[in-house]
Parts: structure tokens; C-alpha cells; sequence
């Protein structure tokens, strides 16, 4: 299948392999340096943890004896198949030739007991190629090569093939004769005459019980502007925080948020949140089927805009992976590409919302240009965003030379600043980068770090391709990721605090000491802000009348906000 709006003729799986090439993993024995003793039982491997070098888990490796395969076993993706859990699945790629397939992929190595039963499973997509059946097996031996695997444990080549265009759970047990080392191998073996066959695998599996289909989720947040340098997301007044799970055999979902949340807690994968008071929250989903549960804990800082918010911001979440995306040989999504010269990273705000930005931070994973080249321009730009979520009207430009924001020596990884004259921004916008006067090529390359793409549809980075606005996704089948742009971003205040009209179905009654806001209703924000915009007193409403002490406050002039409302002025 090619790729949607024409901008890449060639089917997905022969891309340029995508691999995680940044991690922010705990420096650990176990992630620095790989057992030799054997895994631990039960073992999944979901493929979504690739090491830099190799593209493949830690402790596996692949052989493929196939003359004339595009590649080799690689963690990457089919098109139109999302992986079974995770984000990433394992591949073994076609052949346009026809040629036999002979690729391997060995596991770890696990320390097995003589007469035992292991049980082995994996998942398995083989959609074939124009009807043909694609052929694999799973086989274990007491080494990592081929000539070790001495003894099949899942047979489906032959008569056994079939096509598998959704995933399919396939099993096996093993029982050793002799105590020891024993590493599993998948064996792509389509036989020569298919071409263009793939065929994806995930949630590698072994156990010494019989193993059944348990729960499995992976929570993610949306909503908020994202601190980079700190676990903190910002949020608007009312504005809420989104919480959803992928999962796989799950029957029933339910969130946990604690006291101060509205709601407390929900039954459905995905909830809106609004936090009344600042602090570390945790969202805690619980996932069950017939065979069990399992839960896991998202955990991050809330604060509310304010005035004495500061900070660089992104749309990066604390469990996002960091890599980077290459659609041809010198050409990234985000960077330098043969189909675009201009992209962008979208931050969203509440609408009343007005900040100030002055300086944007880029992670580059790779820059290579010419001398000629660093002396050309580059454009770095802002823009509101449009009624239809795209970039709307310029708000600000400036145009610098490409050696004075990324340097003159060539890079793998690096912050690179631009600095600019201060820019009011109102509400949500967008940083856009312009690189009109370079070619990529094997000299001139510059790729953007991003996130990881997520497995939910949330993407923050754009394109403009041949004269439209796109987000990544419209462009990249699957591709809902963020790039490492990140604007310093301060908050100045909100219409709400400038404008003090009455609102005629709340009222104000207060005696100096304390305030009551009449006519109000079960569970909204309130605020009160000295006249600089710095909240003095916050809290949730109470039905009808909510009672406010200002015996702590200053004397002076106080406005009152329910919601995203301004009740009026009052006197301290």
C-alpha cells in the first residue's frame, strides 16, 4: 500500500527501518549489561524496547541466509497493522525477487530443567502476498545459530501455512531432555516463488505454566502544555487532563484519581479529569478479564496557569520513547525532506490563555550540511491556530543562518537554542520551521528528534506539503508522534483577570473578612487573584453558596473567577 497523498510511493515495509535511537531507561545491570544466566520465567518480549545498534531487544540477534532480502528481521511495521501491545512489533521483510526466505530471529538464552514443560506462544500477523500464504516456525536449540535449532516447536510451513491478516495467538510447548541453555528462534521460511512477502510477530512468550491471555494495558495522558524540564503538565482553569489506556484482553476498565479530581474515578478506558488544587496526581487503571488483573500508575505534576509559570514546554509525556523517523535514505520526517521544507509542533492552550515566547529549544539527532550549506537561511515562525486545528494567521518570523542555530561541526544529538525578541501569543499556536534553500542529501542532513509514534491517535507534528497544512499521521500512515521543539513559554495572564463584568448568575457577598460566591454549583474551580494576576485562594465550589476566608490576604483590590467566568471585584 503506498502512502497516503502521494508522498511516498513505496509500500510501508520498505522504509528505512525505524529504530528508538534515545532512551531514558534507569542505569541498571540489567538494562547496561545483558545477563548471560538466562531470563527469568515467565518472559514476554513485546519488541518495543530496541537497542540503538542493533534495532532488536536486548540479548537477541538475527540471522538471514536469503541472497537477495531487502533486510534482515528488524523491529518496524506492516502497513495498516498496529502492533498487538506496545507500539513496535518484529518483522521479517519481502523479497521482491522471489527468492526463498531463510531469516531468523534468535531469542536469549534461558536456563531450562531437564523434564520440565515450557510453553511457548507468540503473536502472528502473515496477511501473504496475492493470496499466497506466508511460512514460519518457532524452534528451540542450545545455541543462538541455525545449525544449533535442532527441534520444531510450532510447524507452519507446508501444508500448515495459512494467512493471518489479524493478529493470531499460535502456541507450543517444549520439554528438554538434558538440564541447561536453550534459545528459541522464529523462522521466516517462505518458500522461493512468493514475492513481497512480510510477516509480523509480537508478545514472545515463555513460561513454565500453561499461559493464558491476561490483561494487558499501556495508559497514556493527552491534554495540558508539558514542562520539558520537569514532570509537570499545565492546565487552564476547568480545562481537563486526559487519561486513556490501550489494552489487550481486557473485559472492564476502571480509574482511580483520588479526592480532588471531578470525576473521582471511571469505568471507561478513556476519562477527563479536571484537578481543582496543583500537585503530583495519579490516575491508577485497573485492567480485568477472567484470568486476572493488572494495574498501572500514570503520576505527574498539575499546575495551573499562572503568572509565575515559566518554562520550556513540548508535548512529550513522561512514558514516551525519543527517536527518529527516516522515510528515505537522507530524508526525516521531521528535518530535512525531499517532500517538505516546512514543519511544525502544535501547543495547545486554553483560549483565553496569554503567554509570551522568546527563545525555542530543537533536539537534532543528526547534522551533517556542507559548508556552502551552514551559511544558508533557515525561518523560524509562529502561528495561531485556524478554526480547523491547522496554522492559522502568522504571528511572528525570523529568518537566521542555519550554522548559528545548529553549529558548524557536524553532530549526532545535540540541543540546538534560537533566541528572539519577545512574541505575545493567545491561546494555542505553533512553532514552524522553514529550511527552503537545502536539498537533503548523503552531505546534507538534519533530522529532529521525536517521540516515539504512539499507538493512540495523538499527533502534534505537522507538514506543509505541496501548499497544505497535514499532520504527520495524514501523511505517514500511523505516525502520531511530537517533536522535541520546545518553546520557552511564559504566562501573562487571561482575559478573565482584565475584564471584571458581573456575571449575573453567580454573585459576590463579603464582609472583609470572608467572601461568599452565591448561586453556585457542585465541583467548580474558583479562583481569586490580587490585581498583578497572581492566585491569592483556589478551591471547589460548594452547591449554592461557597465559603472563601480571606482573613490571610492582604488589604486590597481582589478578582473572582468560577470557572473559566469572572464574577467580579471585591474589596479585602
Amino acid at each position: 500500500m503506498a502512502w497516503s497523498l502521494g508522498v511516498s510511493a513505496q509500500p510501508i515495509y520498505e522504509l528505512s527501518p525505524i529504530k528508538s535511537l534515545l532512551y531514558e531507561r534507569p542505569l541498571t545491570s540489567s538494562s547496561v549489561c545483558y545477563s548471560t544466566a538466562g531470563e527469568a520465567l515467565p518472559y514476554i518480549e513485546d519488541f518495543d524496547s530496541p537497542e540503538s545498534s542493533t534495532g532488536l531487544p536486548a540479548g537477541w540477534s538475527v540471522s538471514d541466509e536469503s541472497t537477495t532480502a531487502r533486510f534482515t528481521m528488524q523491529v518496524n511495521a506492516l502497513s495498516g497493522i498496529t502492533a498487538h501491545s506496545g507500539q513496535y512489533y518484529l518483522v521479517s521483510g519481502p523479497d521482491a525477487s522471489g527468492q526463498a526466505r531463510d531469516a531468523w530471529a534468535f531469542s536469549p538464552a534461558f536456563d531450562l530443567v531437564e523434564g520440565n514443560s515450557y510453553y511457548i506462544a507468540l503473536y502472528c500477523v502473515a496477511p501473504g502476498y496475492k493470496g499466497t500464504a506466508d511460512q514460519f516456525e518457532v524452534t528451540v536449540g542450545r545455541e543462538a545459530s541455525v545449525a544449533a535449532q535442532t527441534q520444531c516447536l510450532i510447524d507452519k510451513s507446508g501444508d500448515q501455512a495459512a494467512i493471518y491478516t489479524e493478529w493470531v495467538k499460535i502456541e507450543g510447548v517444549f520439554t528438554p531432555e538434558e538440564t541447561g541453555e536453550y534459545y528459541f528462534a522464529i523462522h521466516h521460511c517462505t518458500p522461493a516463488g512468493t514475492t513481497g512477502n512480510a510477516v509480523g510477530f509480537d508478545d514472545f512468550t515463555v513460561s513454565a505454566e500453561p499461559i493464558v491471555d491476561r490483561p494487558v494495558v499501556e495508559p497514556y495522558f493527552t491534554g495540558g502544555l508539558w514542562s520539558f524540564t520537569a514532570d509537570t503538565v499545565y492546565v487552564g482553569d476547568s480545562e481537563p487532563l486526559n487519561y486513556g489506556v490501550t489494552g489487550q484482553n481486557v473485559d472492564t476498565y476502571q480509574w482511580e484519581f483520588g479526592p480532588d479530581a471531578t470525576p473521582a474515578s471511571a469505568s471507561t478506558a478513556l476519562a477527563s479529569v479536571v484537578y481543582v488544587t496543583d500537585g503530583v496526581k495519579q490516575g491508577i487503571v485497573t485492567a480485568s478479564n477472567e484470568n486476572g488483573s493488572v494495574s498501572d500508575t500514570l503520576e505527574t505534576g498539575v499546575v495551573h496557569l499562572s503568572p509565575a509559570v515559566q518554562d520550556y514546554v513540548c508535548n512529550r509525556r513522561k512514558s514516551d520513547v525519543l527517536t527518529t523517523y527516516q522515510v528515505s535514505e537522507y530524508g526525516f520526517m521531521l528535518g530535512l525532506n525531499a517532500n517538505y521544507s516546512t514543519i511544525a509542533e502544535k501547543f495547545t492552550l486554553p483560549d483565553q490563555a496569554k503567554g509570551e515566547v522568546d527563545e525555542v529549544v530543537i533536539y537534532t539527532y543528526l547534522y551533517a550540511l556542507e559548508a556552502a550549506n551552514q551559511e544558508k537561511n533557515m525561518v523560524l515562525s509562529l502561528y495561531d491556530e485556524a478554526s480547523d486545528g491547522l496554522p492559522g494567521n502568522l504571528i511572528a518570523s525570523f529568518s537566521g543562518v542555519m550554522k548559528d542555530v545548529f553549529g558548524s561541526e557536524n553532530s549526532v544529538g545535540r540541543f540546538s537554542t534560537a533566541v528572539f525578541p519577545s512574541v505575545e501569543v493567545n491561546g494555542s499556536f505553533f512553532v514552524v520551521l522553514t529550511f527552503p534553500e537545502i536539498t537533503p542529501d548523503a552531505n546534507n542532513m538534519l533530522g529532529l528528534v521525536s517521540t516515539q509514534s504512539r499507538s493512540h491517535d495523538d499527533c502534534t507534528a505537522y507538514a506543509n506539503y505541496q501548499g497544505r497544512w497535514y499532520p504527520m499521521n495524514a501523511l505517514y500512515s500511523g505516525a502520531n508522534l511530537s517533536s522535541l521543539i520546545s518553546p520557552r513559554y511564559t504566562y501573562v495572564g487571561t482575559s478573565a483577570v482584565r475584564s471584571v463584568e458581573g456575571n449575573t448568575a453567580l454573585s459576590l457577598v463579603t464582609d472583609g473578612e470572608s467572601l461568599q460566591i452565591r448561586g453556585s454549583v457542585v465541583g467548580e474551580l474558583y479562583r481569586v487573584f490580587d490585581l498583578s494576576g497572581r492566585i491569592v485562594a483556589s478551591g471547589q465550589t460548594d452547591e449554592n453558596v461557597t465559603a472563601v476566608s480571606l482573613s490571610e490576604l492582604s488589604r486590597g483590590v481582589y478578582v473572582v473567577c468560577v470557572g473559566n467566568r469572572t464574577v467580579g471585584k471585591i474589596v479585602r
